[in-house]
């Protein structure tokens, strides 16, 4: 590599906050992991060859990070290696093996943001852990990430030398909205009023509580997938503006006056990948809008997903703004490991990641996250067919395990009321 190419490239307003909280948290919060279960003869040399060569392809995966800017890793840093390994533990003892590279804080001042391992329980049988740090990616990123190794190691593996087409600079990107100057009017008139929202228990975190999650299930059975889908088409909005509505009537809350109100502010995660060079770049392209919404008490089920798919949709009209800048427009400040405007995102119509390596079967095994980056989120997958599946990861430094349960419950129930034919009287 050549050293220097990139010396002093700036980071966007995302990689900064994002370097920020994790080095005053002390946590690998925005850490990534995959973990990949291997059935066959796996070529190591030859998948950390591609691994090496995916990593040369991106400047932001082959570059370290420190005092708000990135560099061009130099011929003294080292491509992150396969550390290969055998363990008798079967697949518990492969993964707990594997976890150090994703549970273990990156030094990304003097590394890149890549870690990656490979553990045999038997011959045929592997796991493979790889871990990109945010400042680097984001999913679509990792899904991009997985399929040039999957081309680079089927190249290699062939005696061929792999073709990938250019790399888009993902730093380009990040200078140009540094330069930008951002018009917040319209989120200066959108959240006026929006308060930061405290966290929901008034009791400190135990010290075995602090950093860590609840999880609970939230998967949809097959009636509840069906009304969901039909409602959506009634309403003429998206599968996940009824998701979403269902969480913001579970966590809003009633304003008060002679005609009492609902309202709630939930955070929305976004894409920025609206251009085929965009689509192609690896780097965290991802925005998280606060999404106010407000309704009558007497709405109806399609009256009340309406109201909240427009309000998505006016959010998504302003999303290239930063969500840095965005606070700045509501006139208030980001604390470290907090997310003022909302405590509650949702996060819907997730993909799950795919590696496809020649001559091998790779199945995905998930890695539950142990810290939160956000109080509350609440994730939604689905494809077109088949239920909804969905996840709420909840900090305990935010709320209680009881907290957590009142608030799946809670949605459960806005979501069957959400369902039934008639509805009225929601506040």
């Amino acid at each position: 590599m050549t050293a220097g190419l990139l010396t002093g490239r700036p980071l966007s307003d995302m990689q900064l906050s994002m370097l920020a909280h994790e080095t005053i948290g002390g946590l690998p919060i925005y850490t990534m992991p995959l973990c990949f279960e291997i059935t066959g003869a796996v070529d190591a040399p030859a998948l950390e060859a591609a691994l090496h060569l995916v990593v040369r392809r991106h400047p932001v995966l082959r570059s370290t990070y420190a005092d708000g800017r990135a560099a061009e890793a130099t011929d003294t840093v080292p491509l992150p290696a396969l550390g290969v390994g055998i363990v008798p533990d079967g697949a518990d003892g492969a993964i707990a093996a594997l976890a150090r590279l994703w549970e273990t804080p990156m030094d990304l001042a003097t590394r890149m943001p890549v870690r990656a391992g490979l553990v045999s329980v038997a011959p045929d049988r592997h796991f493979l852990g790889l871990a990109v740090h945010h400042v680097a990616g984001d999913s679509w990123s990792l899904a991009l990430f997985l399929e040039e190794l999957g081309t680079a190691y089927g190249a290699l593996r062939g005696g061929r030398v792999p073709v990938l087409p250019p790399a888009p600079d993902f730093f380009a990107h990040a200078a140009e909205e540094q330069s930008r100057t951002w018009d917040l009017t319209w989120w200066r008139e959108r959240l006026d009023g929006v308060r930061p929202q405290p966290p929901a228990r008034t009791v400190p975190p135990t010290a075995d509580e602090q950093g860590a999650l609840h999880a609970l299930g939230l998967d949809l059975d097959a009636t509840d997938t069906r009304g969901v889908r039909e409602l959506a088409r009634t309403a003429r909005v998206s599968p996940t503006a009824v998701l979403f509505t269902a969480v913001s009537l579970a966590v809003g809350h009633t304003t008060g006056g002679e005609t009492t109100s609902g309202e709630s502010t939930v955070g929305l995660p976004v894409v920025l990948r609206d251009t085929q060079e965009l689509q192609s770049a690896m780097g965290p392209l991802l925005n998280t809008l606060p999404v106010r919404t407000t309704w009558r008490p007497d709405a109806s089920s399609v009256e009340l997903v309406q109201a909240h798919g427009a309000a998505i949709d006016a959010a998504l009209a302003h999303k290239d703004v930063p969500y840095s800048r965005i606070l700045k427009a509501a006139g208030t400040h980001r604390r470290p490991g907090s997310a003022p405007l909302f405590l509650h995102v949702v996060n819907a119509d997730t993909e799950t990641p795919r590696l496809r390596l020649s001559g091998v079967r790779s199945t995905l095994r998930p890695v539950t996250p142990k810290w939160a980056i956000f109080p509350a989120h609440w994730e939604f997958s689905w494809k077109a067919v088949g239920n909804i599946r969905g996840v709420l990861q909840v900090s305990a430094d935010a709320f209680t395990a009881a907290q957590a349960r009142e608030c799946a419950g809670r949605f459960r129930s806005n979501l069957t009321r959400l369902l039934a034919a008639e509805m009225k009287g929601f506040s």
